[in-house]
C-alpha cells in the first residue's frame, strides 16, 4: 500500500512541473494528448473488459466536441457554461447507450456486426459534419472558439486535461473493480452464461458503450476549448481508428493502457511526424508489430497486481439478501410444442408435465430432442407452435434472462464457466442472480456476498474455497462441479442439468449424485436431467420422461418405463 502511495504521489508531482520544465508547445501537446486517452479509456472498457469492439469513438468525441463549440462561442461570459458543457458531454454518453441498446437487443453476439455498425455512424457523423455549412461551418470546421473562462493559457489547459485524465481513470478503475466490471470480463469471455443467470446481457453492454461514450464526450468537450477549433475529422474514421490503434498499442486489457498507448504514440508523432514523412506507415507498422508480438500490449510486459498478497487478512464476509421468487411448488406444462429449424423438425407436438418437486429425468436416443426441449425452455430455440405454462402462467416470449429471474437455472452439458475469473467471481457472479439491482453492481461490497448454501458447497467441494484460483486452472470434474455449484447457489425453483455427470470419475460421480440430493431436499426445488448413464437415472429418478424424435413417447417410473416394449426397441435395444 505505501508503496502504490508513493508511486501515485511521484505521478502527481511530475505531472504538476511538467508544463514549467518542458514549456508551453509541450503543455498543449500533452493536454491534446491527455483528452485523447480519455477517449481512448472508452475502448479499454468496451474492446478490453466486455469483449466488443467499437469502431466509431470518434462519433461520440465529435459530437461532444460540436456541442461544446457551440455553448463556448454562445455563452462565453455565462455561468451557463457550468451547465452546458457536462451536459455535452453526457449527450454522447446517452446517445451511446440508446444505439447499444437497439443493436444489442437486436442482435446479441458482440463481432463484426456491431463493429460496422459503429464505423457506419461514425462515417455519417463525418459527411453531416462536413456538408452542414449552416451549423458546423462545414469543412473548415468551428472557428474562434473560446477558450475556458479564466482558464485559456496553455498552462492552464494542460492543468485542466490532466485533471480530467486523472479523474477519468479513477472512475474506471472504479468501474472495472466494481461487480459490474466482473460482468463486463463475464461477457467477454461467456455471454451465454452470463445470460442464464438472470443478467441481461444486452443492458449490460449497452452501459459500457454508454460509459465509453461519456468518456469520448468529456474529451471532445474539453477539446473545443484547447484546440480554438472543431473539424469534421474528429468525428471521421481517422480519429476512431487512432483511438484503437492507441488502445491496443498500450494494451486493452489494463486499465492504464489506453493512456500510454495514446500518450506514448502522441509523443512520438509530434517529434517524428515532420521527419518520416510516411509517418502514419510507421504508426501502422508499430501496430501491426505490437499485436502480434504483445498481445497485450506495452502494458502486458509488466505483472499483474495480485489480488490479495499473502498474509493479508480475509475480506469480512456478507450475507447475501434471500432471491425474491414466487413461492410454493414449481409446475411447468409444456403442451404440443413443435420446433422447426430449416426442414428439419426439431421437435413434432412435444407435451409433457411436471406437477410437484422432484428429481425427473429426461432420456431417450441422440437427436430424441432432450437438450432442444432445454434449449426451448430457456428461450434460445424458437417454437413456432404450443404453449409452456410456469406456475400456472402462460409464458409468451422467452430469453434466457427473463427465465433464470422466473427461477429457472441450467447446467450445460459441457461445464460452461468463466475461465479467466476467480473461483469466487464465479461463484458470485451466479450470487447476485435475482438478488442485485443495476444500481447494486455498483456497490463493491456486493464481491463479498456470501450464503449458507455458498458455505456449504465449499464444505463438501473443498477446492472451492480456493477463491483466488482461476476457473482455466481446475480440472475437467472440478469445472463441471463448479458450474453445478454456480447454477445451486442462485436457488433456482426449476433446475435443469445436462448430463451432470458426463466426463466424471466414478467417485465424483456420486458426489455429484449425494449433492442433487441434498440440494433437492434443501432447495425444494424440482431437477430435470438429461442422462444417459442408466445406473444414475436409476439411482435418482423420481420420474423418467422418454423422448423419440421430438415427441414424449413414455412416462412413469423407473420401473413401468423398463418394462415399456417401445422403450426397449428404440432406446435399451439401440445401446444393447
Amino acid at each position: 500500500m505505501g508503496s502504490s502511495l508513493a508511486s501515485s504521489a511521484a505521478l502527481l508531482a511530475a505531472l504538476l512541473v511538467l508544463p514549467q520544465v518542458l514549456g508551453e508547445f509541450w503543455a498543449f501537446q500533452l493536454a491534446l494528448y491527455f483528452l485523447y486517452a480519455v477517449a481512448a479509456l472508452g475502448i479499454g472498457i468496451c474492446w478490453g473488459r466486455a469483449g466488443f469492439l467499437p469502431l466509431g469513438q470518434g462519433l461520440f468525441f465529435g459530437l461532444s466536441a460540436y456541442l461544446s463549440g457551440f455553448a463556448l462561442l454562445r455563452f462565453a461570459d455565462s455561468w451557463w457554461l457550468l451547465l452546458l458543457l457536462p451536459l455535452a458531454a453526457l449527450a454522447s454518453g446517452l446517445l451511446a447507450y440508446a444505439i447499444g441498446l437497439l443493436v444489442f437487443r437486436g442482435r446479441t453476439e458482440s463481432g463484426p456486426y456491431f463493429a460496422l455498425i459503429t464505423l457506419a455512424l461514425s462515417l455519417f457523423a463525418f459527411q453531416v459534419a462536413n456538408t452542414w455549412n449552416g451549423m458546423t461551418g462545414g469543412y473548415n470546421g468551428l472557428k474562434g472558439i473560446p477558450g475556458l473562462p479564466a482558464l485559456d493559457s496553455f498552462a492552464a489547459t494542460y492543468y485542466v486535461a490532466a485533471v480530467a485524465l486523472a479523474a477519468a481513470v479513477g472512475a474506471v478503475w472504479w468501474l472495472v473493480e466494481s461487480p459490474l466490471g466482473v460482468l463486463w470480463r463475464a461477457l467477454a469471455q461467456n455471454e451465454r452464461r452470463v445470460g442464464f443467470f438472470g443478467h441481461d446481457t444486452a443492458q449490460l453492454k449497452a452501459i459500457a458503450f454508454g460509459a465509453s461514450g461519456i468518456l469520448a464526450g468529456v474529451a471532445g468537450a474539453l477539446y473545443a476549448p484547447q484546440q480554438g477549433l472543431v473539424t469534421p475529422e474528429v468525428c471521421g474514421f481517422v480519429l476512431s481508428a487512432d483511438l484503437v490503434i492507441w488502445t491496443a498499442v498500450g494494451g486493452r486489457g489494463r486499465i492504464l493502457g489506453p493512456v500510454v498507448g495514446a500518450v506514448a504514440i502522441g509523443v512520438l508523432t509530434a517529434e517524428l511526424r515532420g521527419r518520416i514523412g510516411w509517418w502514419e506507415i510507421v504508426v501502422a507498422t508499430i501496430f501491426i508489430g505490437v499485436v502480434l508480438a504483445l498481445p497485450g500490449g506495452l502494458m502486458g510486459l509488466l505483472p499483474v497486481r495480485r489480488q490479495r498478497s499473502r498474509g493479508a487478512r480475509a475480506p469480512v464476509l456478507l450475507p447475501a439478501p434471500p432471491r425474491q421468487l414466487a413461492g410454493g411448488p414449481v409446475t411447468l406444462a409444456i403442451e404440443d410444442v413443435s420446433s422447426i429449424a430449416g426442414e428439419v423438425r426439431i421437435l413434432d407436438g412435444l407435451s409433457l408435465a411436471i406437477q410437484r418437486p422432484g428429481i425427473y429425468c429426461l432420456i431417450g436416443p441422440n437427436g430424441a430432442g432432450k437438450t432442444s426441449t432445454f434449449n426451448m425452455l430457456t428461450g434460445e430455440l424458437p417454437a413456432q407452435r404450443g404453449t409452456v405454462t410456469l406456475d400456472g402462467a402462460r409464458v409468451g416470449v422467452r430469453t434466457p434472462h427473463g427465465m433464470a429471474r422466473r427461477g429457472v437455472g441450467r447446467k450445460f452439458q459441457i461445464a460452461s464457466v468463466f475461465p479467466d475469473l476467480t473461483l469466487d467471481d464465479n461463484l458470485r457472479i451466479a450470487l447476485w442472480s435475482g438478488r442485485a439491482s443495476l444500481r447494486d453492481l455498483l456497490r463493491p461490497a456486493l464481491r463479498r456476498w456470501d450464503s449458507a448454501l455458498l458455505a456449504a458447497l465449499r464444505q463438501r467441494f473443498t477446492f472451492l474455497a480456493d477463491g483466488l484460483r482461476a476457473a482455466a486452472a481446475l480440472s475437467h470434474g472440478e469445472r463441471q462441479v463448479l458450474e453445478l455449484a454456480m447454477a445451486l447457489i442462485g436457488e433456482p425453483r426449476l433446475l435443469l442439468l445436462d448430463e451432470p455427470s458426463g466426463g466424471l470419475s466414478s467417485e465424483e460421480t456420486q458426489r455429484v449424485i449425494q449433492v442433487i440430493r441434498w440440494a433437492r431436499q434443501t432447495l425444494g426445488l424440482c431437477v430435470v436431467i438429461i442422462e444417459h448413464d442408466m445406473a444414475m437415472v436409476k439411482e435418482l429418478a423420481d420420474h423418467v420422461f422418454v423422448l423419440h424424435q421430438g415427441r414424449l413417447l413414455a412416462e412413469g417410473d423407473v420401473q413401468t418405463v423398463r418394462a415399456d416394449r417401445r422403450v426397449h426397441d428404440i432406446y435399451v435395444g439401440a445401446s444393447s
